[in-house]
């Protein structure tokens, strides 16, 4: 081997090196997260299923949730009840452009028939998307929350019952980036970013579960069938 070649073989050797380096560092972390949030599931008085589990049960159409709409994978999934209702928490991993975002979402199941909605923060590019299509429900009566969230539903009658001035009210307090997403009897909490860490699994159980029932509260919802 000359020295024109020695350059790009040891190139390639610490390139694979530093792959090999970032798997198993993926690979201990994940093993990591998991005895953690074990541990966290029993605190919380939750069973632990880990990865035997394909999700809640969602209709097939209009496919508004995340869920729906990425093909991603369930890991670290804890179920339980709280306040009456049914909540499955999981880390769900799904593709973005050439990565993938991991985040932390609580699932809760109830018996009352949501409108399909997604509820997002809103940034700029959809302001400027909805200046075109005009797709973004907007409430006269709450600027503020107009102004901070991109609201959308197949289903806008149904959706401006279910926002009542007080919710509006409420949702207008936060300082989270929360998404929250409605669609059959299951209705949908997380927030954009990284995993929750096991440490804060109680308080982000408790933050969604106070969002979950200032939702489903609404006399606007029915029961499937009806």
């Amino acid at each position: 081997m000359n020295s024109h070649d020695v350059v790009p073989f040891v190139f390639v050797a610490v390139v694979l090196a530093l792959m090999a380096v970032v798997i198993v560092g993926s690979v201990l972390y994940a093993r990591k997260r998991t005895r953690e949030l074990t541990v966290a599931a029993q605190q919380i008085g939750f069973r632990f299923v880990g990865k035997d589990w394909s999700g809640p049960a969602l209709p097939s159409q209009p496919k508004v949730s995340l869920l729906q709409r990425t093909r991603g994978k369930f890991s670290n999934v804890m179920t339980g009840t709280a306040g009456g209702l049914q909540i499955s928490l999981f880390d769900y991993t799904y593709p973005m452009g050439k990565s993938s975002v991991t985040q932390t979402v609580a699932a809760f199941s109830q018996d009352r028939q949501l409108p399909p909605f997604t509820l997002r923060p809103e940034n700029v590019f959809d302001r400027i998307g909805d200046a075109i299509v005009h797709s973004d429900i907007d409430f006269d009566s709450n600027p503020e929350f107009s102004k901070r969230y991109l609201l959308k539903s197949p289903e806008e009658a149904s959706i401006r019952r279910l926002f009542t001035p007080s919710l509006l009210t409420y949702l207008e307090q936060f300082q989270t980036n929360w998404f929250v997403e409605g669609t059959g009897t299951t209705l949908i909490v997380y927030r954009g970013g990284s995993p929750v860490n096991a440490l804060d699994l109680p308080a982000f159980l408790e933050e969604t579960s106070r969002i979950a029932r200032t939702f489903l509260a609404s006399d606007s919802l029915r029961k499937p069938g009806a």
